[in-house]
């Protein structure tokens, strides 16, 4: 994943979270142009964007929290899921999150968007295998 056109989306509204993540991400093998958002919804808006300037060649990672204000993790990938058609780009979603619930995590296995539910922290180690899953 190393091409100019790919894009990391670091989706949570902990501010500091998003830093730390960022600051991993950069000491990993996972490279694109990363951008923090705060919630679904601001995160829909972007991906839109993104369709009007990527192609099918680049990929869109998206680290997903669930809990988050205004459109939440499963909100968002109920709207995603309504525009994925139209998108003119591959994306990777990966939910990253805290919640402990079972039920979540079984959900999230069951939900064809997810490609893997990830426990935070977010590790150099776990990014390292996401950029060997994103190029196979």
């Amino acid at each position: 994943m190393s091409k100019k056109g790919n894009v990391i989306l670091l989706v949570d509204d902990d501010e500091a979270v998003n830093y730390f993540n960022k600051k991993l991400i950069d000491k990993s093998e996972l490279d694109g142009t990363i951008m923090s958002l705060y919630n679904g919804a601001e995160a829909i808006r972007e991906v839109m964007t993104l369709n009007n300037t990527l192609d099918d060649d680049d990929l869109v990672v998206v680290f997903l929290d669930i809990n988050m204000p205004i459109l939440n993790g499963w909100g968002f990938l109920e709207n995603f899921n309504t525009i994925k058609y139209a998108l003119n780009f591959k994306t990777e979603i990966y939910l990253l999150t805290s919640s402990v619930n079972p039920d979540e995590k079984k959900k999230a296995e069951e939900n064809s968007l997810v490609k893997q539910y990830i426990s935070k922290p977010l590790t150099v180690e776990k990014l390292n295998e996401i950029k060997l899953m994103c190029e196979s």
